[in-house]
Order: structure tokens, then sequence, then C-alpha cells
């Protein structure tokens, strides 16, 4: 059957507060503008000036986080109590102080995760204007650090919708992990992206694709929908090893109107097809393996699905 059918919820949680993040060092380019997907009304300044507050420990480039609205500083660092003696540093205690005064307000020594040597990363923010949330990014498993509530909470870790299986030693390494306002997304090597949706003072609760392409290499790509107030985005991570460069690639301008009752696929989810809902139900075909949304004649977006699909198969 290539038919299935895909209920399309609609609005998400936003959490109200503005913070200063870190430096974003993933390249997102012009793929990531905040009107793609809505999910934000202000990019927040990535130079904001820290807190002068003395860490004890080495401190990566990129591992602390000042949180403006909570006067919160926050610092994964290295320390003689997290050394290892063969391996050496270990990054992986979690340091939050006050902001104004530079207190210790707590502090986390994280569980070692494959290797003491595997550091622990506080996870690139990109148009986060409103969550209280943080996350971290160990080597397989994630944390969140609620800035309001002051809490902990994880391991966490990345979900699919079918069985990964290992290629070699380096399988199952989270590669990145964003913070687009209420979602956490991000790549696992050999495993492909996940998503999670980060819900106010509950746990972040797996996002599922809606299609997943597996191609002769057995490299994934996948579509997930992220519904907002004004209609859904459509993103397509990728994950470039050789450049490091991470990718969210929404579909979308902005929030598209979708049918809320068909989705169809083919040629094992290859093509992902989807009907916009504004009375005219053009369809919208996705490209997996392309990673692209497919340009349609007029004459063959308003035909039925089958059709649609098979002229697809046709010119591929």
């Amino acid at each position: 059957m290539r038919l299935l059918t895909f209920v399309l919820t609609s609005g998400f949680l936003l959490m109200a507060c503005g913070d200063a993040p870190v430096t974003n060092s993933t390249g997102l380019a012009d793929q990531s503008r905040p009107d793609s997907t809505e999910l934000a009304t202000t990019v927040i300044a990535r130079q904001a000036p820290m807190p002068d507050c003395p860490v004890n420990g080495k401190v990566l480039e990129g591992n602390t986080y000042y949180s403006v609205s909570q006067d919160l500083f926050i610092a994964i660092t290295a320390d003689s109590t997290t050394r290892d003696e063969q391996l050496g540093a270990s990054h992986r205690k979690l340091l939050v102080y006050n902001a104004n005064n530079c207190q210790l307000i707590e502090q986390e020594t994280l569980p070692v995760d494959r290797s003491p040597d595997f550091n622990y990363q506080i996870a690139d923010i990109n148009y986060n204007s409103s969550a209280q949330q943080l996350a971290i990014r160990g080597t397989t498993q994630l944390y969140v650090y609620d800035l309001q509530q002051k809490t902990l909470t994880g391991p966490f870790k990345p979900q699919f919708s079918s069985e990964r299986y290992g290629i070699d030693a380096q399988s199952g390494n989270i590669q990145q992990l964003e913070v687009w306002e209420s979602y956490l997304i991000g790549y696992v090597q050999d495993y492909g992206a996940f998503v999670f949706k980060l819900n106010d003072k509950d746990q972040p609760v797996p996002v599922f694709p809606m299609a997943e392409y597996q191609d002769e290499m057995d490299s994934y790509s996948q579509a997930f929908l992220l519904p907002s107030d004004r209609g859904a985005q459509v993103i397509l991570p990728t994950f470039n090893r050789r450049d490091r460069l991470f990718r969210i690639n929404p579909v979308f301008e902005q929030p598209v109107a979708l049918d809320p009752q068909t989705v169809a696929t083919a040629q094992d989810n290859r093509f992902l097809l989807l009907r916009e809902n504004d009375g005219n139900e053009r369809a919208i075909v996705i490209d997996l393996k392309k990673r692209e949304r497919a340009d349609l004649p007029a004459d063959i977006e308003r035909k039925g699905n089958e059709d649609i699909l098979d002229w697809m198969e046709v010119m591929q």
C-alpha cells in the first residue's frame, strides 16, 4: 500500500523568557532562518558578554552559557576530580553559578559516556527566544537542565523509528545537538537525525519522522513534521561528516497548512507526498534521497496521489 494515514497534530508550547547563548559553530547558513519555521520571532544575539566568574578546572570552547533571564552562569569543566589516570582530562562536571555574585549554586559530575576522554558539550542554541531548558550532549546520550527549576534530567538516548545497527566503533555517537525553540534536533553517526520535543517541566518527548528513506549505502534520510499555530514545517536534517556541517533544511519558507488526512509515500519512502489544505489541494512532493522538494508541473500537482507518484517514478 502506498497510502499511509498520518494525522498532523498542531500547536506546540513556547516557554517564556530570553537568554543569551554561546557562539554557534555549526554553519547552518540560510537554511536555518528563524522565519523558516516560525519557531521563534527573534534571533538571539550570539555574542552576549559572559560574567567574569572564575571557574575551577579546564573549559572547552562553547562549554559556557549565560542565562540572562535566570541570572545563571553555567559551565562544563574538567578538574582533578574527573581526571582519568590513563586518558587525562575528562570534561563532565556541570557547574551552575549565580551570575550576579559568581557563587556556586550546584554542581553535578556526569557519568563517563563510552570513554573518560569523550567530553560533554553544551548544545548549540539557534533562534531560541523562550525555552528555559539547556541541552547537554554526551557521546551517546543527552541531558536537559531546567534553568527555571534548576533541575537536571536524563540521560536520554536518541530515539529512532526503526532498529539501528552499528558499522564501526563510532556508530551511535551523537555528532550534533541543537535547540530550536521547543525542539531538540540532533544527528547520530550512521543512524541519522533525531528530534525531541521539549515540554515545560516534563521529560523530552521523541518526535518520529513522517518518512524515513535508507539508500543503497545504508544512509538514512528523514522528514520530520514540526507543527505550529500557523501551520506546519517539514525539516530534512543533514550532517556532512567531512566538513562537520549540520543543516536543519526546512522545506518551506514559512509554515504551511497541510491536509491532515493523508500522506503518501512511494519507492520505499523515497518520495513523500503531502497536500496543502488551502482549497486548491496542491501536492507537495519531497525527495528524501535528494533531501529536497521536487518540482511538479502545474498540470501534475493537482492530480491524484497515485498519478503523481507514478509520474515521479517515471521522471526519476
